[in-house]
């Protein structure tokens, strides 16, 4: 039993190395630029042992993804809980989920400039990671949608269809994340979060942009 416990935790210490090396190297040569041999250097590992826990590093990538993904669901759950309005609740998801890409901007950046775009001109079987981050995806999008549902519904938010401002709330923040990775030194967060604020409270929120709980 006690054989069982130490082998399976050092199944996860060697996993979570193997996660932290990819990340490191992605962030310094490019996702297409880091190979499989680089990630087992980096991390101290033979090859086969890399092999043993991701089958490419495409699937590495979307582990790391998936771990980001885990992590807002978390904020949502915490923020479902809150004791405030519906507006309220979106004001604090965008600060938290803020940071939360700040954390993760080169990740993200990699994903965005690299990952994603090259992606789209291939055609591959899917793996269980990132069938697991379609699925969290769905979850955090219509999580989002029933928020700004909430805010409509109190009269605080623009009646427009909540799947095309759950798009656009999400857009805003990405992408002002990448802006602040890209523009290192001439942006920082305080800014992020006026220009932020500034678009969504002329454009989206209804009434005073100051409007809180009551």
């Amino acid at each position: 039993m006690q054989k069982n416990i130490r082998r399976k935790r050092q199944i996860l210490r060697n996993r979570t190395l193997i996660m932290r090396s990819a990340r490191e190297l992605f962030h310094r040569k490019g996702f297409y630029s880091t190979t499989m041999e680089d990630i087992a250097q980096h991390s101290g590992f033979d090859r086969r042992t890399i092999y043993n826990h991701f089958k490419n590093k495409e699937d590495l990538f979307a582990a790391l993804i998936s771990s980001i993904l885990t992590e807002i669901l978390k904020i949502y759950d915490e923020i479902q809980f809150e004791n405030v309005n519906p507006l309220e609740k979106l004001r604090n998801l965008v600060f938290r989920l803020l940071d939360l890409y700040i954390e993760n901007s080169q990740l993200l950046n990699t994903f965005m400039s690299e990952y994603e775009i090259n992606e789209i001109k291939k055609k591959r079987t899917m793996s269980v990671y990132r069938l697991k981050n379609i699925s969290a995806y769905r979850e955090i999008e219509a999580r989002l949608v029933d928020m700004i549902t909430d805010a409509q519904k109190a009269g605080l938010v623009i009646d427009v269809h909540p799947y095309i401002l759950a798009g656009v709330l999400n857009e805003v923040i990405l992408r002002s994340v990448i802006v602040l990775h890209n523009q290192k030194g001439t942006l920082k967060k305080h800014d992020l979060l006026k220009d932020i604020y500034e678009i969504l409270g002329k454009n989206v929120v209804k009434g005073p942009a100051d409007q809180s709980s009551s």
